[in-house]
């Protein structure tokens, strides 16, 4: 219960979606690998997930920093917006945003694990057999 607690202390308030949305993003958190990156599934709920300072949430809007010239890379069979000017700082936690599947998803990647695309790459399965597939990547 306190984990449960602490994940939603961490996560900003999550954006109202439909019913059909909320069962899609049950479905994700529960195909959900146990282990991502070497991290231990240390939490988990209908709409958010947790391992170690790798964070989920599924039913997110469109990233603050996305635009209509904005471009994604396709992960595992997911295309991923990553914020241009956070690629640009390694050091810093950088958010994707799964922006070929719906609903969207968003993943907060710590520092110390952006030096691969482990983190997506093992994410992107139960993306891709859960969620209904959108628009591509540009």
């Amino acid at each position: 219960m306190l984990g449960l607690l602490l994940l939603a202390g961490c996560s900003p308030d999550l954006p109202a979606i439909s019913d059909a949305e909320a069962d899609a993003c049950a479905d994700l958190t529960a195909a959900l690998p146990d282990r991502v990156a070497d991290e231990d599934l240390s939490d988990d709920s209908d709409r958010t997930a947790a391992w170690a300072g790798i964070e989920l949430t599924c039913g997110v809007g469109l990233p603050a920093a996305y635009n209509d010239y904005s471009s994604c890379s396709v992960v595992g069979g997911v295309g991923w917006f990553l914020p241009p000017a956070d690629l640009k700082e390694p050091s810093v936690d950088i958010v994707a945003t799964a922006l070929t599947h719906s609903p969207r998803v968003s993943v907060v990647i710590p520092a110390e694990h952006r030096g691969s695309d482990a983190v997506l790459v093992e994410i992107a399965p139960a993306i891709e057999e859960t969620l209904a597939e959108g628009e591509p990547c540009l």
